[in-house]
């Protein structure tokens, strides 16, 4: 299900260890930092695997953690980075920003031009998104600066402004 859904061929030798799969989807799974703490600290190999199945089949929309409007779907997940569609990065002031990647999102506006300097993606620019309901900051849009760069465009969402819904679920 893991592989499906993220797309990451290489897990094959995570299958034969479930205490590094586990503890490997816990720490990708595309939601909160709070949620996923929850995952980490559970004891239970088999337990937290579980509860990581359930919350994978209950994941179908990415929301806004302050208005809950609705961002995006499961499947307009993108993988930008070798760790999977959820990564960190440092913006130069050492701020550590953990990220779901998106093919399109919704309910967002951009504020302020594209910015080339510091971008985490090589060849993209970063433009501020925020979510068109409240007005918070939501993450960025990046662009590429070359038309042979692929995708064109993609949406980087900060993991602490997802909604927590999906807790009440489990």
């Amino acid at each position: 299900m893991w592989k499906r859904m993220v797309g990451m061929p290489d897990m094959d030798s995570l299958i034969k260890k479930p205490d590094v799969l586990s503890f490997h989807i816990a720490s990708k799974i595309p939601v909160s930092e709070s949620t996923r703490q929850e995952f980490l600290d559970i004891d239970s190999i088999a337990y937290r695997l579980r509860r990581e199945i359930e919350l994978l089949e209950s994941i179908d929309l990415i929301r806004c953690k302050s208005c809950e409007t609705i961002i995006a779907k499961r499947s307009d997940m993108l993988i930008m980075s070798s760790e999977g569609p959820l990564s960190a990065y440092v913006n130069s002031g050492g701020y550590v920003h953990e990220i779901m990647t998106l093919y399109k999102a919704n309910g967002l506006a951009l504020t302020g031009s594209a910015v080339a300097d510091h971008s985490w993606f090589p060849g993209y620019a970063w433009t501020i998104a925020t979510c068109a309901t409240c007005k918070k900051q939501i993450g960025w849009l990046f662009t590429a600066r070359n038309k042979q760069l692929k995708p064109s465009s993609f949406w980087g969402i900060r993991s602490c402004q997802l909604a927590e819904e999906i807790r009440q679920n489990l």
